[in-house]
């Protein structure tokens, strides 16, 4: 079984009034992944029939569940949604501006991404343990 770790380190000193650094680790038991993929956004609504990209499909696995997404592009203008795809509203879930990224663990749900530039490309892996 293979382990992954993810660490994030977030530090300021001058965004309070007394400065802070924060470091955590969390190290998972993943037996299960998507693989690290990238893939373009033709799509630049989630209301279109295609272009879409599938991120994680609901219950390919168990929870927990965790994902790390990436949007490529860097222009910070040009932004990629990452929305829950439900049979009723669709909530978006992330906006990620160009060169930005996100790592969170996840509910058993459809992932799929969509962007304001048609061509931006998304990065992204999920694993899990179960």
């Amino acid at each position: 079984m293979a382990t992954v770790t993810s660490k994030i380190s977030l530090s300021s000193s001058n965004l309070l009034s007394n400065a802070f650094s924060i470091q955590t680790v969390n190290t998972v038991a993943a037996k299960f992944t998507t693989g690290l993929a990238r893939q373009e956004i033709t799509s630049t609504a989630k209301a279109t029939a295609s272009g879409q990209v599938a991120l994680y499909t609901a219950g390919a696995y168990t929870a927990p569940m965790y994902i790390y997404v990436k949007n490529t592009d860097s222009k910070s203008t040009d932004y990629v949604y990452i929305y829950v795809d439900t049979s009723a509203d669709d909530p978006d879930l992330l906006k990620l501006a160009g060169g930005e990224w996100a790592f969170l663990p996840l509910n058993d749900a459809t992932l799929k991404a969509y962007a304001t530039t048609s061509g931006t490309i998304v990065e992204w892996i999920v694993y899990a343990n179960a």
